[in-house]
């Protein structure tokens, strides 16, 4: 077989049985994807990589025949892809397998978001479609399994949405293809349920989870979760670790302008306990088709307030807390009852600003890899269909853009080169990044006052967040002077905000990685950073320093004082999470809570 006719290799103006190649849509380690055209239509084809007598470990040519009769068992619904044709070439029995699909013109619902800037009911419109379209699948005995904004596809002339790439596909009596205990996938959409099974039979040779349509269902609603949540899905980290915070903020916690009503939905089809969750997409397609009854402004305007202009760091939605859980901001002030308390509460915080670091460690730059317009997260797949105004991005022959950052890809259908391969036992055991050694903590300018903490009462020294024992901090109230640099109308340097107000920030800066990935986190101090802020009082760029306890069922971090970027330093109260902790994620060991490196941190006139 010549290597110019190669699936990686074809040049515009060829022709594969007829179909004549207008240019390359993508290409991966598992097939590659092109823009055809016959008898003046346009279709995508998308061709194996391998033959299936090549001996291909990876099994290209099954996966690609494993699509072929999903599409097929599903063929019919107006909002799932449709197969046109199908063979081998150049040779009828050992050629190359080829699909040819729809080609849809639009975009990735990701970049749907980023430009088109939905309203509610467009977004309910949408994902009541996708819902649908879900349930249809189950109803033929089709599961997706690998649901996620780059496979499903907005057309652009009417805003129809599309459920594509079933490379990680399932039916009834399907062949196994892989010999992993999770179906391929990827992580961040997978069902919690099924990274117990992991957690608790990965060691198991022969253990396969059972994948279930609520496993589907919630794929699809972190989906909608993203869609709500984030302005630009398509190019920025997800502002939340779903499966490492229980539970997750709701959507219009991250983001106001989400309607309650959405939000509830987006909530009911990720809850953490499937019995809890919507049971079918069925049941999901009604709870959103019912919400195009909704009235009113909040329905009617864009989700995500326009910021192309902005900062990656200032595009996000204002962090808020819902009304009804929102401390009152006239709450009475909390007095200490012993007058040596305070005395020595106010001694112990004079320490503790005087010899305060004089050079916090700088924050940690962290870039964003734009997803490639041209080319998807499943690069072999029919997304790679899609034909993306305005221009298309040129690809080598047989190579593929880099993925995004925020999404790590565990399975073989979502893998591109040239990304080294991994074998399936290790794709589905991926963990987040160990917490960077911490060789220069505490600095030195700290020493006299670490001495201070040793000699002061346990309860004064954790108001102060003291580095001390590491026990986990009782309810305690804020040092007043914390509560005047927060929340005094009439002092000069004070931030001038409320108990409740919040940012997004990195629990601790010399983490490393992005905004959505999670990290292991042991006892001790911390430096956070600001990444998300609408509140003047706490801009970006503000580093925290506090301490974090990572013993028990939940991890609590607080954080006793701010440096902003104009050089004030000022101390605080905050606390991570709206309760005063965070739910730790499955893979957390003793020393080693696996915690979201980014959060929600609350100003609070009392310590939780």
């Amino acid at each position: 077989m010549l290597i110019g006719m190669s699936p990686s290799h074809l040049q515009a103006g060829q022709t594969v049985d007829g179909w004549r190649v207008v240019k390359p849509l993508g290409a991966g380690t598992f097939g590659a994807v092109y823009l055809v055209e016959k008898e003046g239509q346009r279709f995508a084809m998308k061709l194996a990589m391998h033959r299936a007598s090549s001996g291909d470990a990876e099994q290209a040519d099954a996966r690609l025949v494993r699509e072929l009769v999903c599409l097929v068992q599903v063929s019919g619904h107006p909002n799932v892809v449709r197969v046109h044709a199908h063979g081998r070439w150049p040779d009828a029995t050992r050629g190359w397998l080829y699909v040819v699909l729809d080609y849809v013109e639009g975009y990735t619902l990701g970049e749907w978001v980023e430009r088109t800037h939905p309203t509610a009911h467009e977004v309910a419109r949408v994902f009541g479609k996708l819902a649908g379209a879900l349930a249809h699948l189950h109803s033929r005995g089709v599961f997706h399994r690998d649901l996620k904004l780059g496979n499903i596809l907005v057309r652009a002339s009417d805003g129809a949405p599309f459920i594509l790439d079933f490379s990680a596909g399932d039916y009834t009596n399907a062949p196994e293809l892989t010999d992993a205990p999770l179906p391929p996938g990827t992580r961040r959409y997978r069902s919690p349920e099924a990274s117990r099974f992991l957690r608790e039979h990965g060691d198991e040779h022969d253990a396969r989870y059972e994948f279930k349509a609520t496993d589907d269902v919630y794929a699809l609603g972190v989906c909608l979760y993203d869609v709500l949540t984030n302005p630009k899905p398509a190019s920025e980290a997800p502002r939340v670790l779903v499966g490492a915070q229980w539970p997750p903020p709701a959507a219009h916690a991250l983001n106001p302008r989400v309607p309650g009503s959405l939000s509830a939905a987006a909530m009911h089809c990720i809850d953490r306990q499937p019995e809890k969750r919507a049971p079918t997409a069925e049941v999901m397609k009604r709870e959103l088709e019912a919400l195009l009854m909704e009235e009113g402004e909040a329905w009617t305007v864009p989700l995500h307030v326009p910021t192309p202009h902005l900062q990656v760091a200032s595009e996000a939605p204002q962090t808020a807390v819902p009304q009804d859980e929102a401390p009152n901001p006239f709450q009475r002030r909390r007095w200490m009852g012993a007058g040596v308390a305070v005395a020595l509460t106010a001694t112990l915080l004079a320490g503790f600003v005087l010899l305060r670091p004089a050079s916090p460690m700088p924050r940690t730059e962290r870039a964003v890899a734009p997803v490639a317009a041209a080319v998807r997260d499943a690069a072999p797949s029919a997304s790679g269909a899609v034909g993306v105004p305005p221009a298309p991005v040129t690809l080598s022959p047989g190579v593929a853009l880099p993925p995004p950052a925020p999404v790590e890809k565990e399975s073989p259908p979502v893998k591109r080169a040239p990304v080294p391969m991994l074998n399936p036992a290790e794709s589905t055991s991926r963990t987040p990044k160990a917490l960077a050694s911490r060789p220069s903590w505490p600095p030195s300018q700290w020493a006299g006052f670490l001495k201070t903490c040793v000699g002061a009462s346990a309860t004064a020294a954790i108001a102060l967040g003291c580095p001390g024992a590491q026990v986990r901090p009782e309810p305690s109230d804020c040092p007043s002077a914390a509560r005047d640099a927060m929340f005094s109308r009439t002092s000069k340097n004070g931030l001038h905000m409320q108990p409740g107000e919040s940012v997004i920030l990195t629990l601790d800066i010399r983490q490393p990685g992005y905004m959505g990935d999670g990290g292991f986190y042991s006892d001790g101090p911390v430096t956070g950073a600001v990444q998300i802020s609408h509140e003047p009082g706490l801009p970006v760029g503000t580093l925290l320093s506090g301490y974090l306890w990572t013993g028990g069922e939940v991890a609590v971090g607080r954080y006793t004082e701010a440096k902003l970027p104009d050089g004030r330093i000022v101390p605080v109260c905050m606390v991570l999470g709206q309760r005063g902790y965070l739910e730790k994620g499955p893979n957390s060991k003793p020393g080693a809570a696996e915690l979201n490196m980014s959060a929600n941190a609350f100003l609070v006139d009392r310590w939780p």
